[in-house]
């Protein structure tokens, strides 16, 4: 698994605001990836901003991964 991108959102009206962060990550291939925005503080420089949202990503990651299986909806 790689980060392909990590892109700062629209600034807040505040510079003290939350700011989405939106991160992208190949899993095994082009053609398997997965999306995840998530809004940390817009506190620092825009890396400091992206490096808040990619360690939230990944902890949102971790939260999912450990959902067992009975709390996913079957086939419709």
């Amino acid at each position: 698994m790689k980060i392909t991108l990590a892109k700062l959102g629209k600034q807040g009206a505040t510079s003290r605001s939350n700011r989405p962060v939106t991160i992208c990550a190949e899993l095994a291939g082009p053609n398997e990836f997965m999306t995840i925005t998530v809004t940390v503080m817009n506190n620092g420089t825009e890396r400091d901003i992206c490096e808040c949202g990619i360690a939230k990503a990944k902890d949102f990651a971790r939260q999912f991964s450990d959902l067992p299986l009975r709390q996913f909806p079957g086939p419709a």
